[in-house]
């Protein structure tokens, strides 16, 4: 039905029940609810079959039969209210005999164009409403081609879950099941136990509980549906009717096949790529026979793109049989035992541009693709890898612990359009194949050596890198900054866990991020990258000073930096600091946050829990929030902050003096200060001077 047909029937509908206290214009209203019904005359109350329709049955007496009375739309109480505003059968009947004798002009002006088109499109009819005075039953009439159009069957289902769901019985509406035969479905009963009744009315009634359930969905409308739904989901989906069965079954859905994990049989895979042979996706990572199934899968599906498997192991007839996959794209195998475990393994495919091999045990490995941009050999343990990939732009041999110092140069060399290089957790490597790849990539950018002991960067030059990661390299010095300090491209350094590190200088104007978390022997930090926005620098005991400069960073944050006593800072967007337990910082650190001292945008200092802080004193006209809990050791503080509105001074008992002059706030508490014996204030915004709570303790207070 078309969307405009569909929101009127809405309307007259909701019409309706708003005049039930209308007196005579509700009379008027059932008529036109009535008059979206179809009904066509006929001796014998059989099937229209030009419409497909029970037309209704004219009893001795000119009675109708209203059992087999058809509703499009609404619902038989409709009919009931008619009935019983209109003095009976006889005016129904009366009415239905005149609307059967428009003409078509007189339908499509009365109805609307497009539900007489509607009318005679038997393809989307809506769902039909017939009543009963004792039960009502649903029915709604199928397209012909509904039973060519199926194709799924009940072992598709039970193959994409456990077990196939059954339809669900509502009081009044039901989804019934199709068998596979094709044959009609059982006859639908009533939840309220009422489906049966007179011998003379069972002929009809079984005429019309054989049409099959028919929601007002169009083919289009509910592959728009389906089409966010999971394989099992649209299993399910089939037992519903044969118009979902055949809708759920569309190629469409099934172009990626995905069997991982699921214990399926070589027929029930064939099956499927018989049906489906223009699957794209196929994934059988961790299915039975996984060797036999794709095989099964190169020979049926000729327009595979991506393959997944693994956890089996692959002969060399599978490699082999790659270069039959002409449009195979991507390639993924992991957790296999690839070969005989005595011989090389070779990959060779002209169309291939991702290839993973990961977590797998093979002796050697050559790959010749020539359109190869992303290979990953993660924690596979070769000894050898010969790669003849010219346009290679990304190589993960990360944990390959069995690859030697030369075969990592040899593969990394030979790939000369190398822009990232991940190969952490190679113990071997040393910087004699660092200078190599430096010499022969020229284009690389991502530099990933992580956990390779052996590495000092020393007469390492690396221009052409911009993140470079050395997390947990032991190797790593002071020394090794000069090296890093060529790489005038860099933007991101990672040195955690560098143990031997000492300080680090550095002047790199790209710089944007830096991490040096858990160096315990780091003391200097001394930066000037204008470009730098973020820095993590945690958990190293010894760090004593930090000199930052930068035109990008606006949030530093350095806690539990037990012996950081200077910190020098140049960074004119910087808005937010935290030194929270910084115990080491001096007074000295007040002249940093104050006007003229190199952060004109602070707003907002944390240095809680800085015990050796003793005489606070700040001075800024955008610092906007303050906190000094637990500062213990303070005495004194005096404030000239114009827009200052908040304070935390929780914890410090031993303040005597206390000066506010002048501050943005609105309130203020100075929690217990029982030694405070001076309190200065200048607060034009200040709601109360000074709340009685807010200084109970402060027992020798003396007005200024």
């Amino acid at each position: 039905m078309g969307e405009g047909s569909s929101k009127s029937a809405v309307e007259i509908l909701r019409g309706l029940e708003e005049e039930e206290s209308m007196g005579n214009d509700e009379l008027s209203g059932l008529q036109l609810g009535l008059s979206l019904g179809r009904c066509r005359g006929g001796s014998n109350g059989g099937v229209d079959p030009a419409v497909g329709s029970v037309a209704p049955e004219m009893r001795a007496g000119g009675e109708i039969d209203r059992p087999e009375l058809e509703l499009a739309i609404g619902c038989s109480r409709y009919l009931e209210r008619y009935v019983s505003l209109n003095g009976g059968q006889e005016a129904v009947r009366e009415f239905l005999v005149d609307f059967d004798r428009l003409s078509q002009e007189e339908e499509e002006l009365f109805l609307g164009s497009e539900r007489a088109n509607c009318n005679r499109d038997f393809q989307h009819k809506r769902a039909k409403v017939l009543f009963h005075p004792e039960s009502h039953h649903y029915a709604s009439m199928a397209s012909s081609g509904a039973d060519a159009s199926s194709s799924l069957n009940d072992e598709d289902c039970n193959l994409a879950q456990d077990g196939s769901g059954s339809a669900e019985n509502e009081p009044i509406l039901f989804h019934g099941s199709v068998s596979n035969n094709g044959g009609t479905g059982n006859p639908m009963e009533s939840s309220g136990g009422g489906g049966g009744g007179d011998d003379d009315e069972d002929g009809c009634i079984s005429k019309v509980e054989d049409s099959l359930v028919r929601m007002d969905l169009t083919d289009d409308l509910l592959h728009m549906v389906f089409s966010f739904l999971n394989h099992i989901d649209l299993c399910r989906a089939a037992s519903v009717c044969r118009q979902w069965r055949a809708a759920s079954a569309h190629e469409d859905f099934w172009r990626c096949l995905n069997f991982e994990n699921r214990k399926i049989s070589l027929r029930q895979f064939a099956d499927m790529c018989h049906r489906y042979p223009n699957a794209t996706e196929l994934n059988i990572l961790g299915a039975p026979a996984v060797d036999l199934l794709v095989m099964e899968a190169m020979l049926s599906l000729r327009n595979i793109e991506t393959l997944i498997l693994g956890k089996g192991p692959l002969n060399d007839t599978f490699f082999h049989s790659i270069t039959d996959c002409r449009a195979l794209k991507r390639l993924s195998i992991s957790e296999a035992p690839l070969g005989n475990g005595v011989q090389e393994i070779t990959i060779i495919h002209e169309k291939l541009i991702h290839l993973q091999v990961i977590r797998c045990r093979v002796l050697r490995i050559s790959i010749r693709c020539p359109l190869l941009r992303t290979l990953s050999l993660k924690r596979s343990n070769m000894t050898n890898a010969n790669l003849y990939c010219t346009q290679l732009l990304e190589l993960d041999i990360a944990a390959c612990h069995k690859l030697s110092d030369a075969g990592i140069r040899t593969a990394a060399t030979s790939c000369a359009s190398l822009t990232s290089l991940d190969m952490s957790n190679c113990s071997c490597v040393s910087d004699e194949t660092l200078r190599e790849i430096a010499l022969s990539c020229l284009n690389l950018r991502v530099l990933n050596s992580s956990y390779c002991a052996n590495i000092s960067l020393e007469s390492v030059r690396l221009p052409m890198l911009t993140v470079l990661k050395l997390h947990n390299c032991e190797g790593i010095t002071s020394a090794s900054m000069a090296a890093i300090s060529h790489s005038y491209l860099l933007e991101e350094l990672d040195l955690d866990c560098c143990g031997l590190l000492t300080s680090v200088n550095l002047d790199l104007p790209r710089l944007q991020s830096i991490s040096l978390v858990h160096c315990r022997k780091f003391v200097d930090l001394n930066l000037r990258c204008l470009a730098l926005s973020s820095i993590t620098v945690s958990n190293c005991p010894v760090l004593q000073r930090i000199n930052i400069t930068s035109n990008c960073l606006q949030k530093l944050v350095l806690q539990k930096q037990e012996s950081l006593t200077i910190v020098l800072l140049q960074c004119h967007q910087l808005q937010e600091v935290d030194l929270t337990e910084c115990e080491s910082l001096t007074n000295a650190i007040c002249e940093v946050f104050n006007d003229g001292g190199g952060c004109p945008m602070l707003r907002s200092l944390v240095l809680d829990n800085c015990e050796s802080l003793t005489t606070v004193g700040f001075n800024s006209s955008s610092l906007v929030s303050l906190s000094l809990v637990g500062c213990r050791a303070m005495t004194s503080l005096e404030l000239a902050c114009p827009n200052l509105q908040q304070i935390h001074l929780d914890g410090c008992d031993h303040l005597e003096r206390a000066s506010f002059c002048p501050v943005g706030l609105q309130s203020l508490n100075l929690g217990i200060c029982p030694k405070l014996s001076l309190l200065k204030i200048e607060a034009p915004y200040i709601i109360h001077c000074l709340s009685l709570p807010d200084v109970a303790g402060c027992l020798i207070l003396q007005p200024t």
